[in-house]
């Protein structure tokens, strides 16, 4: 003989407590996953966003070296009207030296 056995108010509330539970997994679960996805999505755009700043700063340092040529530093004094030095003169506490001066003071003879 079989006998069936009605589930009484215990096992009701097992199963309800396995199934709540289990929910609070789930959603544990996927609550993770999404926090994890939204992370991951913002550290590629942090990387977008050095690999640009890399990019603009290797464009400057071209610019750069491009503009300080020797060529383009004289054209720009040139259009200064800068001339090359011919006779250097040296300033040492207020008081104007020139190399001929400043040469004349090596020399054994003082």
């Amino acid at each position: 003989m079989r006998r069936t056995v009605a589930s009484g108010p215990r096992e009701l509330l097992f199963v309800g407590f396995l199934t709540a539970v289990l929910t609070v997994g789930v959603l544990g679960v996927l609550l993770l996953n999404t926090a994890m996805q939204q992370q991951s999505d913002r550290m590629d755009l942090q990387r977008q966003r050095v690999a640009s700043l890399i990019q603009q700063a290797e464009q400057i340092r071209t610019q750069i070296d491009r503009l300080a040529t020797p060529q383009q530093l004289a054209a720009r004094a040139r259009r200064l009207h800068m001339q090359p030095v011919k006779r250097l003169r040296f300033t040492v506490a207020g008081a104007s030296v020139s190399r001929q001066t400043r040469e004349g003071a090596r020399s054994p003879a003082n």
